[in-house]
């Protein structure tokens, strides 16, 4: 009691110190619960209004639950999952309590409806839930059994875990269930073969002795090239990607991926890997590619410069890389160079060598960039590489910012093999290979005997080719850079043909007579049925059918011409035939279909129709397409008629009411007599009591 009250007196003056009037400065200080007045000195100058100073109460505060919340067992945790926005309507979330019946007008379906269908049950009691109707057993299952009550509830629940916290648990849970992991492979000194298989990388070894691999730049996840994709041992490929340009005049001589000396000099190909069994690569060195890549460059202190010195001997290693085992390859002759329409003719350089990229500064054009890099390989198995050559297309690039396209290639050849020949098929057409077409030729035999048999090109993809643009969209003229038609792929191509305003209306049959060259092209007379059909043998080929062109191109007014065919559809029909499981595809018709004629017009946009303007060119295009048509005629399932039966019952069925032998049965009279006289007793049993 005595410690009560001095608690009681101890209080009251603390509370009697924090409300006693102030007297410092003069003031006089009024607290309440949430603000304090402040009144200003009692003198004779200008008093200001009462100042308030608000201050906000202090907010209630609540224990922070650090347990995690136990969540009940044997129970859908879910019955929702469809409702994730707080306080606001989910689509088409037909149990979203935030979602009105106006909502739920508007939906075009309920998409909650997630459970797993359990084929067991007699009836899904997501469906009792979903129609909220009265639960019954639908005894319809298709099943012979079905459960109608599950005694044991807890099966059809995940035992609810607890969370890791430890190391231990964490390893030991992946241990037991498994592990995903990105991580890198750890690193392994890698082992070479006594010889090279198919799809193994081609190694290089580089006037620096690092060791490399034969590179084939390809497009992986953009349309850029990616300089770290091999080339496959044996396998013929061709891959096409893009070099951005931002800055032509710095890419276009220190840019190595636009100069052809990147792709055969500065490194030779190892013929065999067991030449690398014994040997131990340096680390990688950068070669100065500005200085000749046959030339090892000596040591420079140039600090401008960002090539890593490389020294000119290499200690116990000198002539490793003058090895017989190592082989240069060659620059096939004639290398090509572009033109502007996209013809490659030969460059004709002064003296052989292949230049690097030069930038005209004058015209702004990088001249001798690298377009295409073809790689010719000649092996004999087991026995390596015995030649490499490289066929090179130079061009030309003259704007900042446009992509430069090019193309890369492998073909591997057999070093013992003579007149190889690629075919489409074997017999029937294979996806993707181009249709096997030429002419019909005949040569007078020195009997007499005149003979026939199709002319073939050795160039497969100009067997049957369609149109093909330029980079700038005009046609290609040059029958080699055609594109060619290949089994079962439908394409469209187009180009386009530039005409003037003063030469639409003089000149109708010459843009006909282009049109037309650029739609054929070489046309072919005939197209073998099946992908290795004999040249010899004229029947396995069948006629192209051409159709006629109706009517002449002409001009009834200036700037315009009517009657023009600018398209053509090549359509392919074509059968599978053999067996069932193994279809064989034969080509049993080809026909060009030119599309009707239609009327070029040279329309008016923009500055085109303005006086003086005569001569701007229009652009008018030619597109040809290719469609395959299949025909093949299933054979009819044919069905024998229903067997009938002889109903027969075994000779003992009626037994003990018969007794005999299998071949003749009598009748057992005692065994018949017994019986009615039981049905008589039983009758009259039953009248009594009725009685």
């Amino acid at each position: 009691m005595a410690s009560a009250s001095r608690g009681r007196l101890l209080s009251f003056v603390l509370l009697f110190l924090f409300t006693w009037p102030s007297s410092q400065q003069g003031t006089d200080t009024l607290t309440t619960d949430n603000s304090v007045v402040t009144n200003p000195p009692l003198t004779n100058a200008p008093t200001d209004p009462p100042v308030v100073v608000t201050s906000q109460a202090p907010l209630p505060t609540t224990a922070v639950p650090t347990d995690a919340t136990e969540l009940p067992e044997n129970t859908d945790l879910g019955p929702c999952i469809c409702d994730l926005t707080v306080n606001g309507c989910d689509v088409n979330c037909c149990c979203d309590p935030d979602c009105t019946t106006d909502d739920r007008n508007t939906f075009s379906e309920c998409i909650e409806d997630t459970n797993v269908v359990d084929e067991r049950l007699c009836i899904q009691s997501d469906i009792i839930f979903l129609e909220n109707t009265p639960e019954t057993v639908d005894t319809s299952n298709p099943s012979l059994f079905c459960i109608v009550t599950d005694n044991f509830e807890e099966r059809n629940y995940y035992t609810i875990p607890q969370t890791v916290e430890t190391v231990e648990r964490f390893e030991e849970l992946t241990g037991q269930y498994g592990d995903t992991s990105y991580a890198a492979p750890p690193y392994q000194n890698e082992t070479y073969a006594d010889f090279y298989k198919s799809g193994d990388a081609i190694y290089t070894i580089y006037e620096s002795l690092s060791l490399g691999v034969v590179g084939l730049p390809a497009p992986l996840h953009t349309s850029e090239c990616e300089d770290g994709n091999p080339a496959s041992y044996l396998y013929n490929e061709g891959t096409e990607c893009v070099r951005r340009i931002s800055n032509l005049q710095d890419q276009c001589q220190g840019d190595p991926a636009l100069s052809a000396l990147s792709y055969y000099t500065g490194f030779k190909i190892v013929t065999t890997p067991s030449f690398l069994q014994d040997f131990s690569p340096p680390d990688p060195r950068l070669v100065n590619m500005t200085e000749t890549p046959t030339v090892r460059p000596t040591p420079t202190t140039d600090p401008n410069t960002t090539n890593i010195p490389i020294p000119t001997t290499f200690p116990d290693n000198d002539s490793l890389y003058d090895s017989l085992e190592l082989l240069e390859i060659t620059v096939r002759e004639p290398v090509l160079c572009e033109s502007t329409l996209g013809v490659h003719i030969p460059c004709n350089f002064d003296g052989g060598d292949v230049p690097t990229p030069e930038y005209n500064s004058t015209s702004g054009i990088c001249e001798y960039i690298l377009k295409e890099v073809n790689y010719y390989i000649t092996h004999n198995g087991t026995n390596g590489i015995m030649d490499a050559e490289v066929q090179l297309v130079l061009g030309s690039h003259s704007m900042d910012g446009l992509s430069l396209t090019q193309f890369f290639s492998t073909s591997f050849i057999k070093f013992d093999e003579v007149d190889v020949f690629e075919r489409s098929g074997n017999p029937g057409y294979v996806i993707g290979e181009p249709l096997m077409a030429g002419n019909l030729v005949q040569l007078a035999e020195p009997d007499g005997i005149i003979k026939k048999s199709i002319e073939l090109g050795n160039d497969r993809n100009n067997w049957l080719t369609i149109v093909k643009g330029t980079a700038d969209g005009t046609c290609v003229t040059d029958a080699d850079s055609r594109t060619p038609v290949t089994f079962g792929e439908d394409v469209r191509s187009g180009c386009t043909i530039r005409v003037s305003y003063e030469n639409v209306s003089n000149i109708c049959e010459f843009i006909q007579a282009s049109a037309l060259n650029a739609l054929t092209g070489q046309m072919p007379e005939y197209v073998a049925m099946f992908g290795n059909s004999a040249v010899e043998v004229v029947g396995d080929w069948v006629p192209i059918i051409v159709d006629d062109l109706l009517g002449l191109p002409s001009s009834p007014s200036s700037g315009t011409c009517i009657n023009m065919v600018m398209a053509l559809h090549i359509e392919v029909l074509y059968a599978n035939v053999g067996s069932l499981a193994n279809p064989q595809a034969k080509v049993i018709g080809v026909r060009y279909n030119y599309a009707e004629g239609k009327i070029l017009k040279y329309h008016c946009s923009g500055a085109y129709c303005q006086v003086g303007a005569d001569s701007l060119t229009q652009s008018f295009e030619v597109a040809s397409s290719v469609g395959f048509v299949e025909t093949s005629d299933y054979p009819e399932a044919v069905l024998a008629e229903r067997p009938s039966f002889d109903s027969k019952l075994p000779n003992d069925f009626f037994y003990p009411f018969t007794f005999g032998s299998s071949t003749r049965l009598q009748l057992d009279v005692r065994l018949l007599y017994v019986l009615i006289c039981c049905y008589v007793v039983v009758y009259v049993q039953s009248w009594d009591i009725r009685l």
